[in-house]
């Protein structure tokens, strides 16, 4: 016997389920589930609405290569191309995209880009994303694991050589020449000459990027012992300072390069000449070094001569605030004007083998007040930069203590040893 109630219930559920199947013919959706309680009359349905396909697209800007080029290369229009770089252009101008680095796409199957994204630093990135019919970019950072490692190293050859045998990037050798230049004579290492470092590296997704801060530094070389310890003042103002709150910037680089050059001839007042074939005096010091290594000011001053000078060849000089003058001879090219003001570590030009020179190399020489010649080696008591303030003089010795000690605790083990600390 059938009831007559039960079956309206099936036969409406029937024509329920047909009016679903058309809905989901017209809209394209994924089967849903239908949950039916125990309520008389209740039907709940779950529906699943998938979103669609998203394709990822990464393309590498090639040396030749344009954006336009590479979104034409797509099937990007040329109106989207150009829509998309003026929405983008206030916060950043894609016309200046460079070769060697990614641009990640993300694109319906259809084609509407919905996201772009590109490296404009190692700190940083590009993100366009599609928004009502527009493109509205922001500049985001990456987020880095920051790792802060302690070590310890002995030089074998150079401090080069030592850090990069290792395993370490030569983004560190240049990071520790900028910092101990001044004190330390890159071209007078010897072996067991040692350092300990306390330094920061940044990783991206598991790959290491590059290296942070520098926080502090123990340099040995046979007798002395250099320290370098990063202060920051309330005011912001950063810099190195030894352990007595002496700034480690001097008025003079030890040498006019971002390298550990290499000395071919010393200062002399009775010196063999090469090519003259005569003893004669040589009041500067020679540095060999590539055809077109670049050279530096050793110190923040002005330009008063450029130009060609008989047996100098290409010269450079520059007269600095403290009435010392230095001069940078048998320059390849010169990257600066007379009368231009240059600071400490500013490229000024190029090494070479212009005018009296068997090879490339620069002749660099410095002048006292007086304008006598002085053994550029030998400038080692010219003023510094100013000392820890006098109003900071605690919180810094609280920061030196800490540097100290940790420094202290680091062992000494040849060859090289990494002591990772800590991990943000």
């Amino acid at each position: 016997m059938r009831i007559k109630g039960l079956d309206i219930r099936f036969r409406l559920l029937s024509l329920f389920g047909v009016a679903v199947g058309l809905l989901f013919a017209s809209f394209q959706l994924t089967p849903f589930d239908v949950d039916i309680l125990p309520e008389p009359g209740l039907i709940i349905c779950h529906l699943k609405v998938e979103l669609p396909p998203v394709e990822r697209v990464e393309r590498v800007i090639g040396r030749d290569s344009s954006l336009q080029e590479i979104f034409l290369d797509l099937g990007f229009t040329a109106r989207e191309i150009h829509d998309l770089v003026q929405d983008v252009k206030p916060v950043y101008d894609l016309g200046r995209v460079r070769a060697g680095r990614s641009l990640v796409l993300e694109r319906t199957a259809d084609g509407d880009l919905q996201s772009l994204r590109y490296p404009i630093d190692d700190e940083g990135f590009l993100l366009v994303q599609r928004e009502s019919g527009h493109f509205v970019a922001t500049r985001e950072r990456h987020d880095f694991q920051v790792v802060v490692e302690e070590f310890y190293g002995e030089v074998e050859t150079s401090l080069w050589e030592t850090l990069v045998s290792q395993g370490e990037s030569p983004q560190l050798v240049v990071g520790l020449h900028q910092i101990l230049q001044w004190d330390v004579d890159f071209t007078a290492l010897q072996p067991k000459d040692s350092f300990k470092l306390i330094v920061e590296k940044k990783y991206l997704e598991g790959e290491f990027v590059k290296y942070g801060r520098i926080s502090a530094v123990q340099f040995a070389s046979r007798a002395r012992t250099f320290h370098a310890l990063r202060f920051e003042d309330p005011t912001g103002q950063i810099s190195y300072y030894d352990e007595k709150g002496n700034a480690v910037r001097k008025a003079f680089l030890k040498a006019p390069f971002h390298f550990d050059p290499r000395v071919t001839s010393k200062f002399s007042h009775s010196r063999y000449h090469p090519i003259l074939k005569t003893r004669r005096p040589h009041l500067g010091v020679d540095y060999g070094a590539p055809t077109g290594t670049p050279v530096l000011a050793s110190a923040s001053g002005r330009v008063s001569f450029r130009g060609r000078d008989g047996g100098f060849g290409l010269l450079v000089k520059i007269r600095h605030p403290n009435g010392y003058a230095t001069s940078y001879a048998h320059l390849s090219g010169i990257d600066v004007k007379r009368g231009q003001q240059v600071s400490q570590g500013e490229q000024i030009g190029r090494v070479g083998a212009t005018g009296l020179a068997t090879g490339p190399h620069l002749d660099y020489r410095v002048q006292d007040k007086s304008g006598r010649f002085i053994n550029p080696q030998n400038v080692l008591a010219l003023p510094s930069d100013k000392p820890v303030g006098k109003e900071y003089v605690s919180l810094f010795a609280s920061v030196r203590d800490e540097y100290m000690q940790r420094l202290d605790s680091i062992p000494e083990m040849a060859p090289f040893l990494n002591r990772m600390v800590h991990a943000d």
